[in-house]
């Protein structure tokens, strides 16, 4: 998977104190809690609640990349990781276009959507941006310690 990285998500203000973690997965449906375990296992010193808050958000992003992503098996869906002293950032890049955030919305009979309004509610910034292959969809957590 060729990708550029997000500032947010690479080099920005990266430091000797930033806890990194990036992996690549399938585009398939295993993705989904195949990141969830490769981030527990990292064991980052997250107080639970802001955890809990980070799984789930991982878990709409990349649930979206693969939803988007345009089939292929050579497809993946990378994640990076970025905790700093009081914010974690997480990006979930893939190789779908056309997905925006004005493209997401609730379905008129709540089955579906939700994804995208519950990262605007819990995170603190979010985006989705534009890649040179494909999207980047990221959000970060303020918390405190």
């Amino acid at each position: 998977m060729t990708e550029q990285s997000s500032d947010l998500a690479a080099g920005a203000g990266d430091s000797d104190h930033t806890r990194r973690l990036d992996f690549e997965l399938p585009a398939r449906p295993t993705a989904i809690r195949a990141a969830r375990d490769a981030l527990l296992a990292d064991e980052r010193a997250l107080p639970r609640s802001v955890l809990d808050d980070v799984l789930l958000l991982l878990t709409e992003l990349v649930t979206n990349a693969i939803r988007h992503v345009q089939a292929g098996a050579e497809r993946a869906v990378r994640v990076e990781f970025r905790q700093r002293a009081r914010t974690v950032k997480v990006a979930v890049f893939d190789e779908g276009t056309g997905f925006t955030a004005q493209a997401a919305h609730v379905k008129p009979d709540g089955s579906g959507g939700w994804g995208l309004f519950l990262v605007d509610r819990i995170a603190d910034r979010w985006a989705i941006t534009a890649t040179l292959s494909g999207t980047c969809a990221w959000f970060e957590i303020r918390y405190q310690q």
